[in-house]
């Protein structure tokens, strides 16, 4: 899969001023890679699949003089917007999803071309990381659930939230880590859940989504929290108290930078529904099957709260007492990505395989404290030298139990066992004395130490033995200056 061509538009637009506030964000290209999370660690994907690649996320506030006929003709609201724009860009060509066998539906995920898009991308409307959420089993599919697959931390205190390993899941929030509370009121849903209508489709018209083409699918693809079914009044969406109002996504390649475009025109406001229908708006009320906003999902959420007890007030007790009006500008919201695709045939257990997560990460970040240091080198090193014996196999590598479904943060690469190619993704093989940064006498005094102790630092040449090959590549890296 080639890269883009040229930048992407938004990413160009942001410039240097960063995510928060901005509406934009973003994420490395090129750092797309396979997480399976199927038993076996070795499901089968489409014949043409390649990982997904997240470019980034925008949100805006939104109006649309061409609404209902075409809401993606519009301009950007900067103050409080009745309507909101999010546009997620990948490389190459990415196609809507298709079934997966839930709720009746057969197992096609493939049904619309070789690249389905699957997960969530999740919006925290408040930027308050207590406030939103979900529960077990739809949290163990879910950003803080499955980042650290990928190595990665993300900025901030949410950081001590993620699964680090199979140990930290658990379906009680009181116990740590709390990921199921990533913070997120409302999700963009590729979930599977149902089989998407397709609305429009240009190009050819056979049904596959191919280059340069542009389609309008629509389903149930934007969702309140479903943890707060319970504690809700509305009615209309898939089950009673959920809130995922039927919507069009609209998905769109363009050649020339080989980027699809996924966007999303919602109402945030019932004057925004009104827009969207061509309607007066209606008040607020508790149907999905009239004019429904974002607004009347808060209102039920902050209304409910104030009879909520157990588990959920983890959830919702900050929602009390608050005002709608808060919540109008997209610029503000604060996202959480995670996508990926499906099986091609079904998986017992295991529904999605993750490529990709977005945005505002660290790599490498293995004590919270947003810095790649030695210290996090160190705890990789510790991890072979206390836990190598566990597998029954004394030979520098720590292999994780059942990987696949279960993963270890300190496995950098992802390849099922911790060792030192993972320490060397993030610190020098011969930098090994501090100061760190810098390669001198004390390197080498320190390297003939551990290579008489037998350290697995000093197993340079990582077969399990120490022996003329280790010394020879440490005095090859250290003359390179540890590239």
């Amino acid at each position: 899969m080639r890269q883009p061509a040229v930048a992407i538009s938004f990413i160009l637009a942001a410039a240097a001023a960063g995510s928060v506030g901005t509406g934009v964000w973003t994420d490395p290209a090129g750092d797309a890679v396979i997480r399976r999370t199927d038993a076996g660690n070795d499901g089968a994907l489409g014949p043409g699949f390649s990982p997904i690649d997240l470019l980034g996320v925008r949100l805006r506030g939104w109006q649309s003089p061409t609404a209902p006929t075409n809401p993606y003709n519009g301009s950007e609201v900067t103050g409080p917007a009745d309507l909101f724009r999010m546009d997620m860009e990948l490389a190459g060509v990415v196609c809507p999803p298709g079934p997966l066998g839930l709720g009746g539906f057969a197992y096609d995920p493939y049904r619309f071309g070789e690249r389905p898009l699957f997960g969530y991308i999740e919006l925290d409307v408040d930027d308050q990381k207590n406030s939103g959420g979900e529960f077990m089993p739809l949290a163990q599919n879910r950003y803080l659930a499955n980042v650290g697959r990928f190595g990665l931390s993300p900025l901030g205190s949410i950081s001590d939230r993620i699964v680090r390993d199979a140990g930290d899941v658990d379906s009680n929030i009181y116990t740590g880590p709390q990921f199921e509370r990533t913070g997120g009121e409302f999700a963009l849903a590729m979930c599977g859940c149902f089989a998407p209508v397709v609305v429009s489709e240009s190009g050819d018209m056979d049904g596959v989504f191919d280059a340069g083409e542009t389609w309008i699918v629509r389903g149930r693809f934007f969702e309140r929290f479903q943890a707060f079914e319970p504690e809700s009044a509305l009615f209309g969406g898939s089950d009673f108290g959920l809130w995922d109002p039927v919507v069009d996504l609209r998905f769109s390649h363009d050649v020339g930078t080989d980027v699809t475009t996924v966007t999303l025109v919602s109402a945030i406001t019932n004057q925004g529904a009104g827009a969207l229908t061509g309607q007066t708006a209606q008040p607020l009320d508790f149907s999905l099957l009239n004019q429904t906003s974002m607004f009347e999902a808060l209102d039920d959420l902050i209304e409910g709260a104030e009879f909520v007890n157990g588990p959920l007030e983890e959830l919702t007790d900050p929602w009390r007492g608050r005002d709608l009006e808060d919540y109008q500008r997209p610029r503000e919201w604060f996202v959480h990505a995670l996508i990926g695709t499906a099986y091609a045939v079904p998986e017992p257990g295991a529904l999605f395989v993750w490529t990709d997560t977005g945005c505002d990460e660290t790599f490498g970040d293995l004590d919270d404290d947003d810095l790649v240091t030695e210290t996090d080198a160190g705890l990789i090193v510790a991890a072979i030298e206390n836990e190598d014996a566990l597998d029954g196999t004394i030979d520098g590598r720590v292999v994780i139990p059942a990987f696949g479904p279960a993963f270890d943060l300190r496995d950098l690469n992802g390849d099922g066992v911790i060792d030192l190619q993972d320490r060397w993704l993030i610190a020098c093989p011969a930098d090994i004395a501090a100061p760190f940064g810098t390669l001198n006498i004390f390197d080498i005094v320190h390297f003939i130490d551990l290579y008489n102790q037998q350290s697995q630092l000093a197993n340079l040449f990582d077969d399990g033995r120490f022996n003329i090959f280790d010394i020879i590549e440490f005095i090859n890296l250290y003359n390179a200056g540890c590239p």
